[in-house]
């Protein structure tokens, strides 16, 4: 589960920027996190299981989301061409110097046996800058492995060191390159490679992007045909949330079900058969003269947006809880009634069902999700821009005069955190014709 995420000029934020997900001392709303032991229970530390984040438009909500997946990304890749520029580097473009740094990136975490890791990333257009990855299996700080720059800052070969834990070999990687990526294809570690897994796993998810919904469907009808269990909690779901659907069927399609022309081209008939390689189906009661006779199916394309967001997002959600992961979800209200957003969170602060402390991170424009009942202070986070386009980060916790039974949602209304838009009278854009 992660605990700090920290970027500095990347986008929109400009300066060192941190979200944490360490919870404050408060003992409010015990429900909202877990004690989780470090270092085999020689120490531990409160983690959140959700947060919020809310602001205006434009004010660096999504970022903050971007530059994980982009990390991500940038870990993932299993090869990289040499003398390739680094797609991740996207500094801030409102300050001329900043055009030439390097973007900032570390994340802290702790994995399934306790253990907590670090895992901190600089880098410019052509190269990487600084890579280390550190670990504390004793509650000692121990470093897993460290890049070592060039004399030649222009070299298309660096270096990186192992830890004296793991005898200090030298590896090398193309200066555009994540040492990390190498332990996820070339050089397998016992270590190593589950950091690879989980940073390169780190699920983002951006409602509102229909291409990347459509792959998550796509994805979930894999896991449902590997899990029934989670089908059956999906279906659950899906009738509680009033849909319509008494259910969903799934089925895997075999590559021969495809018709298509003899010369049609192999990688299109590939990626054909990935988009429809399962059959997804809501089933729904069909009548006769007002009298319940069976079901009828059709086809999840054919259902409302809402139901097959529903369908895309509480799929990964539920499979999140079911492996302890975390999931971060961008615009979460997009084709979600409030009610529905608020039980979908509401699943991660039950610790009968979130047994394995997964969390999920939203940013939302729902102002009815600000629930002082649901949410502690510190779950509550905003986003702001300043007149040089700077995005600064916040939580309800910086504000003194905040107490856990504030009215969230009319304060921030009323313009006391900030982060709202800055909207002018609607006369204003016509003043020009009077």
């Amino acid at each position: 589960m992660i605990l700090n995420v920290y970027v500095k000029n990347y986008r929109s934020y400009k300066d060192e920027t941190v979200f944490s997900l360490v919870a404050e001392s408060s003992k409010s709303k015990a429900d909202n996190f877990f004690i989780q032991p470090i270092a085999q229970g020689e120490s531990a530390v409160k983690v959140l299981n959700t947060a919020l984040i809310f602001g205006a438009n434009a004010s660096g909500k999504s970022n903050l989301f971007r530059v994980l997946f982009e990390i991500s990304r940038f870990i993932g890749q299993s090869k990289a061409k040499a003398g390739e520029p680094i797609s991740t580097y996207d500094p801030f473009l409102f300050e001329e110097k900043c055009k030439e740094y390097p973007m900032e990136f570390y994340i802290e975490f702790v994995n399934t046996d306790h253990i907590k890791y670090k895992y901190e990333l600089h880098v410019n257009r052509k190269a990487v800058l600084k890579e280390t990855l550190l670990y504390w299996p004793n509650n000692k700080q121990t470093i897993l492995f460290e890049r070592m720059l060039p004399d030649d800052i222009d070299s298309v070969v660096h270096k990186g060191k192992l830890g004296a834990s793991l005898n200090g070999e030298i590896i090398s990687v193309f200066q555009n390159q994540a040492i990390l990526s190498k332990f996820g294809e070339d050089t397998p570690n016992e270590i190593i490679t589950p950091v690879y897994i989980y940073l390169s796993g780190i699920q983002i998810v951006n409602a509102c992007n229909s291409i990347m919904i459509d792959r998550f469907r796509n994805n979930v009808g894999s896991i449902l045909s590997q899990k029934s269990n989670l089908l059956e909690k999906l279906n659950e779901l899906l009738i509680f949330s009033d849909t319509g659907l008494r259910g969903l069927n799934v089925k895997e399609m075999d590559e021969s079900t495809i018709s298509l022309p003899d010369d049609f081209p192999k990688d299109l008939t590939i990626q054909l058969f990935e988009k429809y390689k399962y059959k997804i189906a809501g089933r729904h009661q069909l009548f006769k003269d007002e009298k319940l006779i069976g079901e009828e199916l059709l086809a999840i394309d054919e259902e409302s947006n809402g139901t097959k967001q529903l369908f895309a997002i509480g799929g990964i959600i539920l499979n999140a809880l079911d492996e302890g992961k975390t999931i971060f979800i961008d615009e979460i209200d997009s084709s979600l009634h409030t009610n529905l957003s608020k039980v979908l969170l509401s699943l991660f602060q039950n610790k009968n069902i979130n047994k394995k402390n997964a969390q999920l991170i939203v940013t939302t424009h729902d102002i009815n999700l600000l629930d002082r009942l649901q949410f502690r202070k510190d779950q509550i986070w905003f986003t702001e821009k300043d007149k040089f386009g700077v995005s600064n980060l916040f939580t309800l916790q910086d504000f003194s005069d905040v107490r856990e039974d504030t009215p969230f949602d009319k304060w921030y209304l009323a313009g006391k955190f900030g982060a709202i838009p800055n909207i002018k009278s609607i006369e204003s854009l016509y003043d020009n014709e009077k």
